[in-house]
């Protein structure tokens, strides 16, 4: 009798601390996989937000009936601006790592089970880089999505037993958070204040430090084609095919626009590859395309960083799609009309700019000061002049016999 109570004293503390610690998981939830039963409003961008939008959507249906689906940098589309003009009751459910396999998944489990009615379909362009997300927890389809109940019930456990150095080293990061950089689970939107707030203060340095740096490498690899042998061009279509044809069956309206691309980022994608991969994806479905070399994709002032533009750029593109502010250039609706006359204006262009770099090393930017830099904050505007006086503030004169040749970085 001794051993046997023994044993049952044994599993009641085993079972206790289980529960204690799942208990403890549930509380910090590292990765925010509960963030939507916890009724938590904000969460971090970094976290599971694809577990976390899927709930956020699914338990709120009766007053979502519209959605984003992107990656980041679809993340700064303003959801109350698309009801405005759509009458539907938009959400964000942007994503990092944007792919079309989850692209295709999620719009799957929406249309199936009737949650929305309409769906725009965010493209970065450099989706031709990968099909899929990569193997981190927070890239991973989550599996309410399958709707398999059991793989649902696993997939809950391994987060309330998430191990002890990763509940650890997020717990702390978490400490360190606040609401400047964290999302809203009500609006799935991008916070973007810290960015904003950072380049309040000096757009210029800003600008150079997150947009600018290293530029001309870029630039090289862009002009020298390098895109072409991205691998994910036809996987991408055919998923493309499956989306659209879901949507028609069940008359679900789909919009596809391609966002505002920096000149600095073409070089994941920007390719003669790329202009045929175009001119099929308008084969499936017109397109609102907004990464042509316009001047505002010349305006490095636009962009938080390299590959995402700032949210008065986001507004000026729903603002052009339907029928409200807009710049000339920038925003064209691609059909099967007009995809030749458009494919060979982009190549017209690129080579007009690859001149321009294999003359000089680099290309003409646009400045603050120019019509083409759409301000997402209130911000001093700076001359081309100013800017470089300002990045060249600092600088040392060079001394011949002591010093190498190369510039100072500020």
């Amino acid at each position: 009798m001794k051993s046997k109570h023994w044993l049952i004293l044994f599993f009641v503390l085993l079972f206790a601390g289980m529960a204690g610690y799942m208990a403890i998981n549930y509380s910090v939830d590292p990765l925010g996989y509960f963030t939507v039963e916890k009724g938590t409003d904000y969460y971090q961008s970094n976290q599971y937000t694809r577990a976390i939008k899927t709930k956020y959507v699914t338990e709120n249906a009766e007053q979502i009936d519209a959605v984003v689906i992107g990656g980041s940098k679809s993340g700064v589309l303003n959801t109350a601006l698309l009801s405005e003009y759509t009458g539907k009751n938009y959400y964000n459910y942007y994503f990092n790592v944007g792919n079309f396999s989850d692209y295709r998944d999620y719009i799957t489990y929406l249309v199936n089970n009737q949650y929305v009615s309409e769906i725009t379909l965010h493209l970065s362009s450099f989706e031709v880089d990968y099909f899929q997300a990569g193997t981190a927890n927070t890239q991973q389809v989550p599996a309410m999505v399958s709707g398999n109940i059991w793989n649902q019930a696993k997939e809950k456990l391994s987060y309330l037993l998430t191990d002890i150095q990763t509940l650890w080293k997020n717990y702390k990061k978490i400490k360190k958070w606040d609401v400047t950089t964290l999302d809203s689970t009500a609006m799935g939107e991008r916070n973007r204040t810290k960015q904003y707030r950072s380049f309040e203060k000096n757009p210029v340095k800003y600008t150079y430090k997150n947009v600018t740096k290293d530029l001309d490498k870029y630039l090289a690899a862009m002009f020298q084609q390098t895109a072409e042998t991205r691998p994910a061009y036809d996987d991408n279509l055919n998923a493309l095919r499956e989306i659209k044809t879901l949507c028609d069956e069940k008359g679900i309206t789909l919009k596809v626009v391609i966002g505002a691309s920096f000149i600095g980022e073409r070089d994941t994608y920007e390719c003669s590859r790329y202009y045929a991969y175009l001119k099929e994806l308008v084969s499936i479905t017109d397109v609102w395309d907004f990464s042509s070399f316009s001047d505002i994709n010349l305006n490095p002032y636009n962009f938080v960083n390299r590959k995402h533009y700032n949210s008065a750029v986001g507004d000026l593109m729903i603002n052009t799609m339907y029928g409200g502010e807009s710049q000339e250039g920038f925003g064209i609706y691609l059909t099967q009309d007009n995809i030749d006359d458009y494919l060979k204006q982009r190549k017209a262009d690129f080579d007009r700019l690859k001149e321009e770099f294999d003359a000089t090393g680099t290309v003409t930017l646009q400045g603050m000061e120019d019509s083409s830099y759409i301000a997402a904050v209130d911000t001093e505007i700076y001359t081309k002049e100013e800017a470089e006086a300002i990045l060249h503030a600092n600088d040392t004169p060079k001394n011949p016999e002591t010093e190498t040749e190369g510039e100072t970085e500020n």
